[in-house]
């Protein structure tokens, strides 16, 4: 999922994100990701947060998120 070009609203980010593991078969993972997400109390650290469960600019090649996409949303 591209980060780069958005707005920098992290509800819209974390919506995309959730609606990606949603779609594919992880609707657990996506309330997981959220709660951790309201939890972080920072940007950064909820952008790093998402990056984990989808793959994102910020995702460490050392990580392997839990669902990669090629595909832009």
């Amino acid at each position: 999922m591209k980060l780069i070009g958005e707005d920098g609203n992290i509800f819209s980010i974390l919506g995309r994100a959730s609606s990606l593991l949603r779609e594919n078969g992880m609707p657990d993972r996506a309330k997981e990701m959220s709660e951790r997400v309201f939890q972080s109390g920072d940007y950064a650290a909820a952008l790093g947060i998402i990056s984990e469960y989808v793959e994102t600019e910020l995702t460490p090649k050392a990580l392997k998120p839990q669902i990669t996409l090629d595909r832009e949303r």
